[in-house]
Protein backbone atom coordinates (compact mmCIF):
# COMPACT_ATOMS: atom_id res chain seq x y z
CA UNK A 1 0.00 0.00 0.00
CA UNK A 2 1.42 3.39 -1.03
CA UNK A 3 1.67 5.95 1.78
CA UNK A 4 1.22 9.58 0.75
CA UNK A 5 3.66 11.74 2.72
CA UNK A 6 6.22 9.00 3.15
CA UNK A 7 8.92 7.10 1.28
CA UNK A 8 7.79 4.09 -0.71
CA UNK A 9 9.63 1.48 -2.78
CA UNK A 10 7.77 1.32 -6.10
CA UNK A 11 8.30 -0.55 -9.35
CA UNK A 12 8.91 1.32 -12.61
CA UNK A 13 6.22 0.19 -15.08
CA UNK A 14 6.85 2.41 -18.11
CA UNK A 15 8.91 5.27 -19.48
CA UNK A 16 7.34 8.30 -21.19
CA UNK A 17 8.89 11.49 -22.60
CA UNK A 18 8.19 13.43 -19.39
CA UNK A 19 9.22 10.81 -16.80
CA UNK A 20 8.32 7.32 -15.64
CA UNK A 21 5.20 5.75 -14.24
CA UNK A 22 5.43 3.70 -11.07
CA UNK A 23 3.08 0.97 -9.85
CA UNK A 24 1.03 2.69 -7.14
CA UNK A 25 -1.22 -0.27 -6.41
CA UNK A 26 -4.72 0.95 -5.57
CA UNK A 27 -3.69 4.53 -6.45
CA UNK A 28 -2.92 3.46 -10.01
CA UNK A 29 0.16 4.54 -11.90
CA UNK A 30 2.12 7.35 -10.22
CA UNK A 31 4.16 9.79 -12.30
CA UNK A 32 7.76 10.54 -11.38
CA UNK A 33 8.71 13.59 -13.51
CA UNK A 34 11.84 13.19 -15.63
CA UNK A 35 13.97 15.56 -13.52
CA UNK A 36 13.72 13.06 -10.60
CA UNK A 37 14.31 9.84 -12.55
CA UNK A 38 17.62 8.25 -11.51
CA UNK A 39 20.18 7.82 -14.29
CA UNK A 40 20.01 4.36 -15.83
CA UNK A 41 16.51 3.67 -14.48
CA UNK A 42 14.78 0.85 -16.40
CA UNK A 43 11.31 -0.70 -16.49
CA UNK A 44 11.07 -3.24 -13.68
CA UNK A 45 13.50 -1.36 -11.39
CA UNK A 46 12.44 -0.66 -7.81
CA UNK A 47 12.98 2.97 -6.78
CA UNK A 48 12.57 4.63 -3.40
CA UNK A 49 10.44 7.74 -3.76
CA UNK A 50 8.55 10.26 -1.66
CA UNK A 51 4.87 10.41 -2.66
CA UNK A 52 2.58 13.47 -2.40
CA UNK A 53 -0.29 15.22 -4.20
CA UNK A 54 0.58 18.15 -6.46
CA UNK A 55 -1.41 21.39 -6.79
CA UNK A 56 -3.65 19.71 -9.38
CA UNK A 57 -4.43 16.84 -6.95
CA UNK A 58 -2.36 14.28 -8.90
CA UNK A 59 -0.31 11.74 -6.95
CA UNK A 60 3.36 12.45 -7.76
CA UNK A 61 6.63 10.72 -6.84
CA UNK A 62 10.00 12.37 -6.30
CA UNK A 63 13.49 11.28 -5.32
CA UNK A 64 13.95 14.60 -3.50
CA UNK A 65 14.27 14.41 0.28
CA UNK A 66 11.80 16.55 2.24
CA UNK A 67 13.10 18.10 5.46
CA UNK A 68 10.40 16.16 7.35
CA UNK A 69 7.59 13.67 6.70
CA UNK A 70 4.04 13.31 7.98
CA UNK A 71 3.78 12.88 11.75
CA UNK A 72 7.11 14.70 12.24
CA UNK A 73 7.88 18.13 13.67
CA UNK A 74 10.15 20.53 11.77
CA UNK A 75 11.44 24.11 11.87
CA UNK A 76 10.56 25.54 8.45
CA UNK A 77 10.65 28.95 6.76
CA UNK A 78 7.52 30.64 5.40
CA UNK A 79 8.22 31.55 1.77
CA UNK A 80 4.75 32.81 0.82
CA UNK A 81 1.76 34.09 2.77
CA UNK A 82 -1.46 34.81 0.88
CA UNK A 83 -5.23 34.89 1.32
CA UNK A 84 -5.55 31.11 1.91
CA UNK A 85 -2.63 30.52 4.28
CA UNK A 86 1.13 30.17 4.39
CA UNK A 87 3.51 28.04 2.37
CA UNK A 88 6.70 26.68 3.92
CA UNK A 89 9.91 25.52 2.27
CA UNK A 90 10.31 21.87 3.21
CA UNK A 91 12.85 20.86 0.61
CA UNK A 92 10.48 19.82 -2.19
CA UNK A 93 9.51 21.67 -5.36
CA UNK A 94 5.95 22.09 -3.99
CA UNK A 95 5.87 24.16 -0.79
CA UNK A 96 4.06 22.87 2.31
CA UNK A 97 0.65 24.46 3.01
CA UNK A 98 -0.37 25.77 6.46
CA UNK A 99 -4.04 26.87 6.46
CA UNK A 100 -4.90 29.95 8.56
CA UNK A 101 -6.94 27.78 10.96
CA UNK A 102 -3.76 25.77 11.69
CA UNK A 103 -1.58 28.80 12.49
CA UNK A 104 -1.01 29.46 16.20
CA UNK A 105 -0.05 33.03 15.24
CA UNK A 106 -0.41 34.58 11.79
CA UNK A 107 2.68 33.51 9.88
CA UNK A 108 4.94 36.05 8.20
CA UNK A 109 6.96 35.58 5.04
CA UNK A 110 10.67 35.06 5.77
CA UNK A 111 10.17 33.85 9.35
CA UNK A 112 10.60 30.24 10.48
CA UNK A 113 8.15 28.20 12.54
CA UNK A 114 7.98 24.85 14.30
CA UNK A 115 5.20 22.83 12.69
CA UNK A 116 3.76 19.33 12.78
CA UNK A 117 3.29 17.78 9.36
CA UNK A 118 0.10 15.78 8.87
CA UNK A 119 -2.04 14.21 6.17
CA UNK A 120 -5.32 16.11 5.83
CA UNK A 121 -8.09 13.49 5.94
CA UNK A 122 -10.53 15.51 3.79
CA UNK A 123 -8.20 16.38 0.91
CA UNK A 124 -5.64 13.55 1.27
CA UNK A 125 -2.97 16.25 0.95
CA UNK A 126 0.04 16.90 3.14
CA UNK A 127 -0.28 20.03 5.30
CA UNK A 128 1.25 21.48 8.46
CA UNK A 129 0.09 23.04 11.72
CA UNK A 130 1.80 25.37 14.17
CA UNK A 131 -0.93 24.62 16.75
CA UNK A 132 1.31 22.11 18.48
CA UNK A 133 -0.35 21.48 21.86
CA UNK A 134 -2.78 18.85 20.57
CA UNK A 135 0.11 16.86 19.08
CA UNK A 136 2.23 16.71 22.24
CA UNK A 137 2.27 13.63 24.43
CA UNK A 138 1.43 14.82 27.96
CA UNK A 139 2.16 11.48 29.66
CA UNK A 140 5.19 11.34 31.98
CA UNK A 141 8.42 10.46 30.19
CA UNK A 142 10.29 7.30 31.13
CA UNK A 143 13.86 8.49 30.64
CA UNK A 144 16.93 7.17 32.39
CA UNK A 145 19.66 9.45 33.73
CA UNK A 146 22.29 9.98 31.04
CA UNK A 147 20.00 8.76 28.24
CA UNK A 148 20.39 10.60 24.93
CA UNK A 149 17.26 12.32 23.62
CA UNK A 150 16.38 14.50 20.64
CA UNK A 151 14.78 17.87 21.38
CA UNK A 152 13.21 20.59 19.30
CA UNK A 153 12.75 23.77 21.31
CA UNK A 154 9.62 25.52 20.11
CA UNK A 155 8.74 28.15 22.68
CA UNK A 156 8.90 29.37 26.23
CA UNK A 157 6.38 28.26 28.84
Amino acid sequence: MVEIGNFNKLKVVKHVDFGVYLDGGELGEILMPIRYVPEGCKDGDIVEVFVYRDSEDRVIATTEQPLARIEEFAFLKAVTVNNIGAFLDWGLMKDLFVPFREQEKKMEEGKSYVVKIYLDKKSDRIAASSRLTRFLDQSPADYKEGQSVELLVCGAT
